[in-house]
């Protein structure tokens, strides 16, 4: 923890730290951690909700500083709450105590924040919301975490008007934070937009962590759609191309995103992979090779045959026990649980094409 705190001290001195110390225990637990050898991309199924992102949670987690949120998640697009970027930021700054009270009665002694944001207030990095009320569980926004960062590592601003089309949604005590963090690239408008009001996400978090820390990364470069299995982590590909489709009404005879079913829904995926399918689940099973249940990898196709005899149903297997498909019951595009599919119905077979 000592060595922490110099580390600190010298990004403090040099002017590199901002909101990111900030934001690094958030979202990693602690601080420092051990370097991870992985890349992200081989252990997180969620990035691709954030593409913009992941080049710094990728850099960020080889470097040990994000973890995920759970097994093969990293969950981007969640919000930042109070205590924990409290948290964070006790655990960054090493200061003198200015004050010795700690006023507010919504901060519980069992709460596993509370010596975090009492450490915090008390250094006189964060403020509540009112005298009495600090709100560790509600999500902080982008103009709250401004503010606080311009304030707790000393950041200031030219005096140059703010550009923002929504610059007059900005509350008037945090102009100055978003001035001061703008004008030093930390935090970026959308569209000319800075949202205010918006709570942080994770992802955000950690394009700020790697633009203070280590400077900004280009954008991802495009991947090729597919190629084989061991070019691109398939997972996380189909992942990207199912999520869009998910909650399209089922449609007999449907075969694209107006309407789908199973078979259709199959196919229509496997082309946008520049994959050819047959259009009928029948066909597609005379298709691909064949592989065994309990070796499915994500992109297999899981036939079934739902009490008529032959096969009658199809979807995609996406990994971690989950299958995605164009379900008549369920009147759309789901992906659900496979153990209960594998539990009432006869598999035909599995097949995979890649």
């Amino acid at each position: 923890m000592r060595e922490k705190k110099k580390n600190v001290r010298r990004y403090l001195a040099t002017g590199v730290l901002s909101v990111s110390l900030l934001s690094v225990s958030l979202l990693a637990g602690m601080f420092p951690l051990q370097e991870n050898k992985a890349e992200a991309a081989t252990v997180f199924s969620d990035t691709y909700k954030a593409p913009w992102a992941v080049p710094s949670i990728e850099n960020l987690y080889k470097k040990g500083l994000l973890k995920g949120t759970a097994p093969k998640e990293f969950s981007p697009n969640k919000s930042v709450t109070r205590a924990e970027f409290a948290a964070v930021l006790e655990r960054a700054v090493d200061r003198p105590t200015k004050v010795n009270k700690f006023p507010f009665t919504d901060v519980s002694k069992s709460k596993w924040y509370y010596s975090a944001i009492k450490g915090a207030y008390q250094m006189g990095i964060v403020k509540g919301v009112s005298a009495t009320r600090f709100a560790p569980e509600r999500p902080i926004t982008r103009e709250e975490a401004a503010g606080i960062i311009a304030h707790t590592f000393n950041y200031s601003h030219s005096g140059k008007a703010l550009t923002y089309k929504d610059k007059g949604k900005i509350s008037s005590w945090a102009v100055d934070g978003v001035k001061a963090v703008t004008e030093k690239k930390i935090f970026a408008g959308d569209a000319g937009y800075f949202h205010p009001q918006k709570a942080l996400t994770r992802a955000e978090m950690a394009v700020v962590i790697q633009t203070v820390l280590y400077g900004s990364l280009p954008a991802a470069a495009p991947k090729p759609k597919v190629a084989s299995r061991s070019s691109y982590r398939l997972d996380e590909l189909f992942q990207r191309t199912v999520q869009p489709l998910l909650g399209v009404p089922y449609r007999w005879g449907g075969a694209s995103p107006s309407g789908f079913d199973c078979s259709g829904f199959t196919q229509y995926v496997y082309k946008k992979l520049d994959v050819s399918l047959p259009r009928t689940a029948s066909q597609q099973f005379e298709k691909g090779t064949k592989v065994s249940t309990s070796s499915m990898q994500p992109g297999d196709l899981v036939f079934f045959d739902t009490g008529g005899g032959s096969i009658s149903h199809v979807g995609i297997y996406m990994g971690a026990g989950k299958m995605a498909h164009a379900a008549s019951g369920q009147g759309s595009v789901k992906i659900n649980s496979i153990d209960w599919y594998l539990n009432h119905y006869r598999v035909v077979g599995v097949k995979r094409y890649l």
